[in-house]
């Protein structure tokens, strides 16, 4: 067999090719292929740059207040271009996608596959509004308004479930709203026992792939977990 290295090179082309090297070389073929590569281009992007704000919060180099908002917008931009179909089947999971690109990012990960800034799953974010000394909240105005969002949110969600939403997209924004809206009420050091289920939930919902539903066993659990929590919450009033 003759080996195609031992065939003249004729107008710079490469062997068995057509292919001309004084000519431009397109990599993208059609605007499909421009979608997929851009898609995966922002998630090396995001995944790099969530890795950098992780270990800056890890070393206390950044504030609590600049951290939250970055985090919270990388982590949607990251679940919105996997909204993209294309993308979606090219990116394939998070694991595959950092061995195939050499991305060293274990502190990217693991905030991804929990879906939330470490502030929010934590409660170490500052607020404005805290408790008294003896436990009980504060009756000022911005506590108020603190508590008014927490209710809503916890009515939002639960009639959510009732409408049989089980979706990771459609549950996930409006836990995480819960969650940060509780935060905001529990400051100074004061617990919400049930917030640990929540946030449990949470990263069991963020887990989830983009178009997975929650099992329906699993959504009573859930529905039983809120319940549990809002009962907690109602009683503090």
């Amino acid at each position: 067999m003759t080996s195609p290295f031992s065939q003249p090179l004729n107008n710079h082309t490469t062997p068995n090719s057509d292919l001309k090297f004084d000519e431009e070389f397109q990599l993208i073929q059609t605007p499909s292929q421009k979608e997929i590569y851009e898609g995966l281009s922002e998630i090396f992007s995001i995944l790099t740059t969530l890795e950098s704000i992780e270990k800056a919060y890890i070393k206390d180099t950044i504030t609590d207040e600049d951290y939250t908002p970055i985090v919270t917008r990388l982590l949607a931009q990251y679940n919105s271009l996997l909204k993209i179909e294309p993308v979606y089947q090219s990116f394939g999971n998070i694991t595959d996608f950092t061995k195939t690109y050499w991305l060293n990012c274990p502190n990217a990960i693991r905030r991804v596959e929990v879906g939330i800034p470490a502030t929010v799953e934590h409660n170490t974010a500052s607020h404005s509004h805290a408790t008294n000394t003896s436990g009980s909240l504060n009756s000022t105005s911005t506590n108020s308004k603190a508590i008014a969002e927490t209710t809503g949110s916890f009515i939002t969600i639960m009639d959510a479930i009732k409408l049989n939403y089980k979706a990771k997209d459609q549950l996930h924004p409006l836990l995480s709203d819960l969650v940060q809206n509780i935060n905001k009420v529990f400051t100074g050091g004061r617990e919400f026992s049930n917030r640990g289920k929540l946030v449990e939930w949470l990263i069991k919902l963020n887990k989830l792939n983009v178009y997975q539903e929650l099992e329906d066993i699993e959504l009573r659990q859930f529905s039983f977990d809120l319940d549990a929590a809002y009962k907690e919450f109602y009683s503090t009033l």
